[in-house]
């Protein structure tokens, strides 16, 4: 199941990355320079502000930077629209529709998708529009497996739990079978630490199990170990340190930005409000 739920995955390259946000005078992300390996994983962590967003947005394709290149694999993607691009997006607010099913909200990720309008006659149309539906269907039914939610399918949004839902966002965002997923802060909506934990231990096994190449951000240290293999501290749109395990990165921007050593451990938000980067800028938007 898991070779039919992604393509392969790709490795991303960010060069020089800077853009704007219309009427900002300081740049949400000024000249970042990432690497992910395909099918590695990264945690981007930061405050609110540190242009954590804005890079998965220039990936994704939501956004095109002002300067610098997006490489998928070598190519540059930075001006292709998100529909080109073989990455899918996983944000914090699941925006799932709530009068359709379970199913049909994981199916949107495919619409018009397997459009056969050059079928050669009426019933070749037919024929391939039925083989289309049990395409998505089948698609569909694995993403929901892959995320253990193919017994909610006929369910609708209101009827899960905050936790359940983010699982229907994750599954509509892998049942296009990206090469690339990046996921904003996932996690945040949910006010249950335990259930932080545990879906966040879920997101790295589901990493594991495709293979797929991850790019995730949050303002939780903890969160980044649990879920990627390197991580990046960001603060006021600039890369400031990136390392391998996680744990290390954020050990050295503790140190670094607060010798005393009196942070909280875990608190993110602490750590980098304490560091002192005069070139950076005011906190971008």
């Amino acid at each position: 199941m898991a070779q039919g739920a992604c393509r392969r995955a790709g490795e991303v390259r960010l060069v020089g990355l800077t853009h704007h946000h219309p009427g900002a005078e300081a740049a949400a992300v000024a000249d970042v320079d990432l690497t992910v390996a395909s099918g590695g994983s990264l945690a981007l962590v930061g405050p609110e502000g540190a242009g954590k967003t804005t890079v998965l947005r220039l990936v994704a394709g939501l956004d095109r930077p002002v300067e610098g290149r997006v490489l998928l694999d070598g190519v540059d993607v930075a001006g292709l629209p998100a529909p080109r691009r073989p990455v899918a997006a996983v944000f914090g607010r699941y925006s799932l529709f709530p009068f359709l099913d379970v199913a049909a909200n994981v199916a949107l990720g495919l619409r018009g998708s397997g459009s056969l309008a050059g079928a050669p006659d009426p019933r070749g149309r037919a024929l391939a529009t039925l083989a289309g539906r049990a395409g998505t269907a089948r698609r569909v039914r694995e993403a929901l497996e892959l995320v253990r939610m193919g017994d909610y399918a006929r369910r609708r949004p209101p009827q899960l739990a905050p936790a359940h839902q983010q699982r229907v966002a994750i599954a509509r965002a892998l049942v296009l079978r990206p090469r690339v997923l990046v996921l904003d802060e996932p996690l945040g909506a949910l006010d249950d630490d335990d259930l932080r934990v545990r879906l966040a231990a879920d997101l790295c096994a589901l990493h594991r199990q495709l293979g797929i190449t991850m790019i995730y951000a949050t303002r939780s240290a903890g969160e980044a170990s649990a879920v990627a293999e390197r991580v990046a501290v960001l603060a006021n749109g600039r890369l400031l340190l990136e390392a391998q395990p996680a744990e290390d990165a954020v050990a050295r921007a503790r140190a670094d930005d607060d010798p005393a050593g009196d942070l909280p451990a875990g608190d993110v938000d602490a750590m980098l409000a304490a560091a002192d980067d005069p070139g950076a800028g005011a906190p971008a938007a």
